[in-house]
């Protein structure tokens, strides 16, 4: 995660890891059973939320809950890549000056851009609590990338 100013210097950088949820496990079994190719189809969004619960794989951690929920933060990203090795996938978003303004907390990867927070996890696939704060101003840009790796610890 890297928040700039408006004068485009960094002023937050923060690298930690992700967790796919269950949902998210489940997910990409369903793809891989199917016999479709590893791609992450409908999971092309990304929401926002200012929550302090610890990321997890199932519950309370592995979703941005309603009242959580950065308003107009739901956005698609810019598409599954091949990470940085080729066990992986990568999507990254930048939220642009005026977009998703706030205290930012945890981010989630999402099959849905609808602009709200979820109910439970059905729809979050992967989700990260960024451990700090993240005070995003109108001017500011927050830019996530999203690594998700299938072999290895």
């Amino acid at each position: 995660m890297e928040l700039r100013g408006p004068d485009g210097k960094l002023k937050q950088r923060l690298v930690g890891r992700n967790l796919v949820t269950d949902e998210g496990d489940q997910y990409c079994a369903e793809i891989v059973r199917a016999g479709a190719p590893i791609a992450m189809g409908a999971a092309d969004n990304m929401k926002c939320g200012d929550t302090d619960t610890a990321s997890a794989k199932n519950g309370a951690g592995s979703f941005v809950p309603v009242a959580e929920y950065i308003a107009n933060s739901a956005h698609a990203h810019d598409g599954w890549v091949v990470g940085g090795t080729a066990n992986s996938i990568r999507a990254i978003h930048l939220w642009a000056a005026g977009e998703a303004t706030g205290t930012h907390r945890t981010v989630s990867i999402v099959d849905n851009l609808v602009n709200a927070g979820e109910a439970d996890a059905t729809n979050t696939i992967s989700h990260h609590n960024y451990g700090a704060d993240v005070v995003k101003l109108a001017a500011d840009t927050l830019q996530v990338t999203w690594t998700i790796t299938f072999l290895g610890a």
